[in-house]
């Protein structure tokens, strides 16, 4: 992209990160997700934060006079919508214009899931004799236990933390807020850290954040990408993890020992159900590979 144009795209510096760091992108996606906000560009010329649902709906014709594919015309769409659920989650707007629009259905790509054992690994990979190591190990295991997005993990407060309960508050997309509760191994991990971040990670003034860097400040979304990829390494898990991996896992794994799905749409703070209903097709697909390995007839 060229910097004439990407001067016009507000956050943008924040929106690779989030992409990167957060969602777990390769880079030529990161670079297709920018060239559709470009597009978008060359056709609107305005203020990015005033987009409407009716110029997305002009801008979707648009595309269409110009020949281009139904395909396309989705990508560029889904590119146009992470941006704008960046600024939601960033509290800069409200509103994501693009999900006022109705669009035509298509298959939708499986996320990334890794198996219990595999999440096992990478859960037990950390070294947990060291307050950093501590610290870094249990930010992991919250967000598998939990489900949690990386930027409501670093936006916990240990006031969020209910020991008693054993439950946690949870900020979400447009400052929803949802109760999930923890179970009672992951209680007492946090009680014990409590005590390592008071003695090595608190400075002249606590910030309130559950987890802190060595300066006494919130976590970014880089420090807790860079310790899910060390970890994986250190694990020998080869699969493209990002912390919302593990939120993957968290949501995947309820399903399969038999929870429901209104529960899960609960805990993961989805608005709408459709969203969560992405988890149906990958135990859908764990049951095809149980019936082909072990009915008779498909074993012959």
């Amino acid at each position: 992209m060229k910097d004439a144009k990407t001067s016009h795209i507000p956050h943008l510096l924040g929106f690779k990160q989030f992409m990167r760091l957060e969602i777990g992108m390769a880079d030529n996606t990161v670079k297709a997700y920018l060239s559709d906000i470009e597009a978008l560009l060359d056709f609107y010329k305005g203020d990015l934060l005033t987009l409407t649902p009716e110029n997305v709906v002009s801008f979707m014709a648009f595309m269409r006079l110009a020949g281009n594919s139904l395909e396309t015309i989705l990508r560029r769409l889904s590119g146009v919508s992470q941006y704008y659920d960046f600024l939601i989650v960033e509290r800069v707007l409200k509103t994501n214009p693009i999900e006022f629009i109705a669009k035509p259905r298509r298959w939708r790509k499986l996320p990334v899931f890794l198996e219990f054992e595999e999440v096992d690994k990478i859960l037990a990979a950390g070294d947990m004799a060291t307050p950093k190591g501590y610290r870094d190990a249990l930010m992991l295991e919250t967000l598998y236990a939990s489900g949690m997005r990386v930027s409501e993990l670093i936006g916990v407060k240990v006031a969020d933390v209910d020991f008693r309960r054993g439950i946690v508050k949870v900020t979400g997309k447009g400052s929803k807020q949802r109760i999930v509760p923890l179970y009672g191994d992951i209680v007492e991990k946090i009680q014990n850290y409590l005590v390592i971040r008071s003695e090595y990670f608190v400075k002249n003034t606590d910030t309130g954040f559950l987890f802190l860097n060595n300066r006494g400040e919130a976590l970014t979304r880089q420090h807790v990408w860079l310790w899910v990829k060390e970890a994986c390494g250190r694990a020998g898990v080869k699969k493209n993890v990002s912390p919302h991996t593990l939120r993957h896992c968290f949501a995947t794994h309820l399903l399969s020992g038999g929870a429901d799905l209104r529960t899960i749409q609960i805990f993961l703070g989805h608005s709408n159900i459709s969203t969560t209903e992405i988890y149906t097709h990958v135990t859908d697909n764990d049951k095809r590979s149980t019936l082909l390995a072990f009915h008779p007839r498909y074993k012959r």
